[in-house]
């Protein structure tokens, strides 16, 4: 079967019309896709069978040019809700967090309630491609709650440049989780000073 030259001009029209609306497609398609709103990373807490996500109470750019709600003060993020996730006692916290917060500088805090009050301890993570920390809870250390901060890439009130030991980094984002076990109350609430977590 021969095309008439109508037919092939048809066939010509046919074809380009499909191909414009395939290019019309994909750009719609990529600015949909443009639009939508990022997920900020979770972390992720696990204890016995139980796991959670955590989505962090606020995630900015490395930048800090935008923030989801916008930045915090102290008093602000005291104030924000918490993610519960208890931990029986002689139960460990198992700890994952993702390459968004790996692969840079950020910091774990961890509170144990003992015998001479609350302690605080912290680690200051620098670079990986995931990251698992596992944190027993004993009788006589008992894990009260975690948070995890990674660090922005902005450094503030350093006029001399960070060499010179001014200013401070932002955080970029906070997680908080409260791992106190079920019916547990702290007997001494003194907080003692912060001490360095190894390893």
């Amino acid at each position: 079967m021969s095309l008439q030259p109508a037919d092939k001009k048809a066939l010509t029209i046919l074809a380009a019309v499909g191909a414009v609306m395939v290019i019309v497609i994909a750009v719609a398609t990529a600015l949909l896709v443009r639009a939508m709103p990022e997920t900020d990373p979770k972390i992720s807490v696990a204890a016995g069978t139980e796991y959670q996500q955590v989505s962090p109470s606020y995630w900015c750019t490395l930048q800090m040019d935008a923030c989801r709600p916008a930045y915090l003060s102290l008093e602000q993020l005291a104030a924000l809700p918490v993610t519960v996730f208890p931990v029986p006692i002689d139960e460990s916290l198992v700890l994952s967090v993702p390459s968004e917060i790996a692969t840079k500088p950020w910091t774990l805090t961890a509170l144990y309630a003992t015998s001479r009050g609350i302690q605080p301890v912290t680690w200051i993570k620098t670079t990986g491609d995931a990251y698992t920390e596992i944190l027993p809870s004993t009788q006589h250390r008992v894990l009260l709650g975690i948070e995890v901060k990674p660090f922005s890439a902005v450094v503030e009130d350093a006029p001399d440049g960070l060499e010179s030991g001014q200013g401070t980094i932002p955080f970029r984002g906070h997680y908080a989780v409260d791992t106190r076990p079920k019916g547990f109350s702290v007997t001494n609430e003194t907080v003692l000073g912060e001490i360095r977590g190894t390893a």
